[in-house]
């Protein structure tokens, strides 16, 4: 039974009509846009799901990256009969951003980021992340308005399309008041720049009958004072049910109108392609606490006196977060939370507040009076911490709630989200009603936590669609919370996270009849035909909230606990390339459900032969996904699973073999790359290229490729002839004993295999550099025998060979265990990939990476002697999951004059020996590097020579490892 019903609720493809007219549409579309287009079963699947509880599968996804590219796909939908929707970030928790039609994605194109003078302004496309947007205006003290708990996720776009809010933004600073200009494209392929004095007059000239149409619909409204009423009372706090009618009521020019109901309209109505917001105030100072109160009821009634009236303000308490208990028992387990736990009684909520002023003696004004309000209301223990980095760790724990709080769920249930809000001066009741709604409903999972400063709630319960009469008391639920949130406390069912096709059905029933025929007036007028995102915000099927409602099978217990909402996609360096973590985990869902239900055998072959390479060969297996997920999943852990499942007795006996030649194979290897520096030095570095690209393709990739930024390494250290010139260094030799403090080095293997690139600093390879910086420091260095073939087993790990892997890599922590004496003497390697491997292995010689050594221990001792003016930093995976950045930053930071954190490269794509098999993942991972690099800049470094390499490659300028900079910057 549960099988059928898991059968009948999952979205199939398209109808056939619906797929020929998506291959047309392709096919129309081919060498005229220059993104990606695809049609084929796992890439349309990739593309089908949002944040949301639902699914569609699209016919075509077609990437845009400029105005002339949304034209064309404009008239290419209308010519095949096929609806139109844009896709940012796919934060959508509503549905708005599926289709199975044309799913049009945002690429690079969209990636504008202009500050003003005096940064009053910021002009923004709509592929730029609100976290970018902010840390670009953190100099200047401002933010945009809009703070979503995904901002670190979800792009301008969305936020514009659904007039996102957030946890500080209340009303007042929403994209709807803040914004100053905004770029759209209509259907008909006319755009409108508001901030543009003769675009505004052709579009009069152009479309004057629309101005007048909504002329008139402004003059109509503001005739009817019951309506212009209750206008004013929805948009008194948060609402985005429906269009944005206060624009028919705020504003007289129609010009001004029409960009405004631009704002939440979901894509229905045009493509905003650029905006311009004012920024708003974000003061230094802050002070953060959470704040439990006994009872929901008294957290309520302190949070209406902060409210003061709904007045926002931007000194003193600016954010007031509630905390049901039930939602605090999903966090309690961790660390910020303990000082708060012997507070917290079963009932007690709290309050996570923020203080914020513009200088210190108004901050400490603004706590005073906080903390006398919160004690009058009585609050059960007050702390307001100015340390930034519990504020920080705070706000981290409210951001995750959306993941955390779902990952709570059972198993194989999806995760189901509202957010509602009622007027401020009635939150105390509507907390408690709200949670007996839920409980009353069998929802007693759920939790409920929100921006309580707007009176804005939200909500998450878990449930499983795949067993008979959970969409229908899904159903019932949701009749139940209109007439609740809609008519009984006069607010909204959607706060700030759209009407899309969860509350579709419910939109005339929380505006009425009048102003929702004034909404299909405006749709009509906009979009005539019907081509944008049809059947969100307005439908009128009664059920289309509990239709193509996602279904989440047990596929993998890595990964099962996923709810899909894709925080971790900014940092894959697969995005947009093949698949992200999120589409990986979808995918493999799908995968195994066709398995169990047995439904479309030949589709469960394809997916599996095309996640080959989209999903398996392109991963980097970095896990950087689970430092961006609140509950930590690990995809490339996944991903390395099925590469072990997949792999045959004759691949295994291939990894036997190499496992047993390592030394062999690392002889090949340089030897290789000394050949191939050999070819350059007589032949031109591009022909070298051509003719190894040429083997690969007669091998099908079988044969790696060589870059010019790849050369031979040294093998192992090299003693020192002259020690007053660390450069003059001839053959590897063990390191002599002298009587001093002894440290163990191992240079792992690719530092040993790959050299440094040519620079004109003259630079040694890192292991040279590595002994010349311990020496200098006064440590007597030690490194193991028989260097070559030594290896800490990750390569094996990554490729699916855990036996080989960890077999490797115990042998090498059992000899590092003799070498420092079971521990006695440190031990350091200088790979943070080498590094973070070797800590997973038991033995006595814990494993230091060179950037936490270098720094507390050989960087105190020595005397810097010269700077370069700037150098760039890339954090790799291995030194991000290691917590390294501080360490890193502050090394290169005693080595040149300023430091240039790269941005834009999370993980490189290099991934250990992709960089050679599959280049095309690190060229896409750095593909915007250059961006990073500022004037100047002629050097970067990294601590992995893997990702030096490609770097090397991609950004102009040689990456070296720290030791290299460091040891050249402390030469007497």
């Amino acid at each position: 039974m549960q099988q059928a019903v898991i059968s009948s609720l999952q979205p199939k493809a398209p109808a056939p009509d619906r797929l020929a007219a998506g291959e047309r549409v392709a096919a129309r579309l081919k060498g005229q846009v220059r993104g990606a287009i695809h049609t084929d079963p796992l890439m349309t699947y990739a593309w089908s799901g949002d944040a949301s509880s639902y699914r569609l599968i699209p016919a075509v996804v077609v990437f845009v990256n400029s105005e002339d590219d949304v034209r064309l796909v404009f008239a290419a939908a209308r010519a095949e009969g096929l609806p139109v929707t844009f896709r940012a970030a796919g934060t959508s928790l509503s549905g708005q951003a599926l289709t199975d039609g044309v799913l049009a994605v945002l690429g690079d194109g969209w990636r504008m980021l202009h500050i003003h003078d005096g940064a009053e302004q910021i002009t923004l496309g709509p592929a730029i992340i609100v976290a970018e947007a902010n840390r670009a205006l953190k100099p200047h003290n401002k933010k945009i308005g809009p703070d979503p708990a995904s901002q670190a996720t979800c792009k301008i776009g969305g936020v514009v399309n659904n007039n996102s809010s957030g946890m500080c933004c209340g009303v007042a600073q929403n994209t709807y008041h803040t914004m100053a200009r905004l770029r759209i494209v209509l259907t008909d392929g006319t755009t409108l720049d508001s901030g543009d004095a003769a675009s505004r007059d052709a579009f009069r000239v152009s479309h004057g009958p629309m101005l007048q149409a909504l002329h008139q619909l402004h003059h109509e409204i503001m005739a009817d004072s019951e309506l212009v009423a209750l206008i004013r009372h929805k948009y008194r706090i948060k609402n985005t049910v429906g269009y944005s009618l206060n624009a028919l009521v705020d504003y007289h020019d129609p010009i001004d109108i029409l960009i405004h109901l631009m704002v939440g309209s979901e894509g229905t109505l045009g493509f905003v392609s650029e905006v311009t917001y004012n920024t708003v105030p974000e003061h230094p100072f802050k002070a953060t606490g959470l704040i439990p109160f006994p009872d929901p009821q008294s957290a309520g009634r302190a949070i209406i006196e902060i409210a003061n009236g709904g007045v926002q303000v931007t000194t003193g308490i600016t954010a007031a977060e509630y905390i049901e208990r039930r939602a605090l028992a999903t966090v309690e387990h961790l660390a910020p939370m303990e000082p708060l736990l012997p507070w917290l009684t079963a009932d007690s909520p709290a309050v996570l507040i923020d203080v914020t002023a513009p200088d210190a003696a108004t901050l400490t004004t603004e706590i005073a009076k906080a903390n006398e309000l919160l004690a009058r209301r009585g609050a059960t223990h007050i702390e307001l911490s100015t340390d930034e980095r519990r504020s920080h760790a705070l706000w981290d724990i409210r951001k995750g709630f959306f993941t955390s709080a779902g990952a709570a769920r059972p198993k194989g249930s999806i995760m189901l989200t509202e957010d509602v809000a009622a007027p401020i001066e009635k939150l105390a009741e509507f907390v408690v009603e709200l949670r007996t709604l839920l409980d009353d409903h069998g929802y007693t999972d759920a939790v409920i936590f929100g921006h309580a400063l707007a009176g804005n709630l939200h909500f998450q319960m878990g449930d499983d669609f795949s067993k008979p009469g959970a969409a229908d008391k899904f159903d019932i639920f949701n009749q139940a919370l209109s007439a609740l949130v809609s008519l009984r406390f006069g607010g909204s069912l959607k706060a700030e996270h759209g009407t899309g096709r969860a509350i579709a059905p419910f939109v005339e029933a929380e505006w009425g009849p009048k102003a929702y025929a004034i909404m299909h007036r405006i749709k009509a007028l906009f979009d005539p035909e019907g081509l944008l995102n049809p059947g969100v915000l307005l439908n009128p099927d009664p059920k289309i909230h509990v239709k193509n409602l996602k279904v989440m099978p047990l596929a993998d217990e890595v990964v099962d606990l996923c709810i899909e909402c894709g925080f971790c996609e900014p940092a894959c360096p697969s995005h947009h390339m093949t698949l992200t973590p999120r589409q990986r985990i979808a995918v493999t869902r799908e995968r195994e459900r066709l398995r169990t239900t047995g439904e479309d055998p030949a589709r469960l072959a394809r997916l599996d032969a095309d996640f080959q390479y989209a999903g398996m060969d392109t991963c980097a297996a970095c896990n950087l996904c689970s430092l961006r997920c609140p509950v930590g999943i690990e995809t490339g852990t996944m991903i390395m699973g099925e590469r072990a499942r997949r792999r045959s007795g004759t691949v295994q006996s291939v990894a036997r073999f190499a496992a047993d030649h390592r030394g062999s194979i690392e002889k090949f290897m340089r030897g290789s790359l000394a050949l191939a520096d050999a070819a350059r030095a007589v032949i031109p570095a591009p022909a070298v290229e051509t003719i190894t690209e040429s083997a690969r393709r007669l091998t099908n990739k079988r044969v790696p490729r060589v870059s010019r930024a790849l050369h031979h390494g040294p093998g192992g250290p090299h003693p020192r002839n002259d020690r007053q010139d660390p450069r003059k260094s001839t053959f590897p030799v063990p390191i002599a004993q002298t009587g001093r403090p002894s440290i163990v080095y191992f240079p792992a293997c690719p530092s040993r295999m790959f050299g440094a690139p040519e620079t004109a600093h003259g630079l040694l390879d890192t292991p040279a550099a590595m002994v010349a910086l311990l020496e200098r420091a006064g440590f007597d260095v030690i490194v193991p025998e028989h260097l070559t073939g030594q290896c800490c087993g990750q390569p094996f790990q990554s490729k699916g060979f855990p036996e080989q892997a960890a077999e490797v890599g115990r042998a090498l922590k059992s000899q590092l265990s003799t070498l420092s004496d079971k521990g006695r003497l440190n031990v350091v390697t200088d790979a943070s990939t080498c590094a973070k491997h070797l800590k997973e292995f038991p033995g006595d010689a814990p494993v230091a990476d060179s950037a936490q050594f270098l720094l507390a221990h050989v960087l105190p001792r020595l005397a810097i002697t010269q700077k370069v003016p700037v150098v760039a930093v890339h954090h790799n995976c291995s030194a991000q999951r290691l917590l390294e950045q501080p360490a890193t930053e502050a090394l290169a930071a005693a080595c040149a004059q300023s430091v240039a954190v790269l941005s834009s490269v999370t993980c490189c794509g290099y991934a250990g020996d992709k960089g050679l098999f599959v280049p095309e993942l690190n060229a896409h991972a750095t593909r915007r590097v250059g961006a990073d690099i500022p004037a100047g800049c002629e050097l970067g470094v990294s601590t992995a020579s893997t990702c030096a390499s490609g770097l090397t490659e991609h950004a102009g300028i040689p990456f070296v490892s720290l030791a290299s900079l460091l040891e050249w910057a402390s030469r007497p």
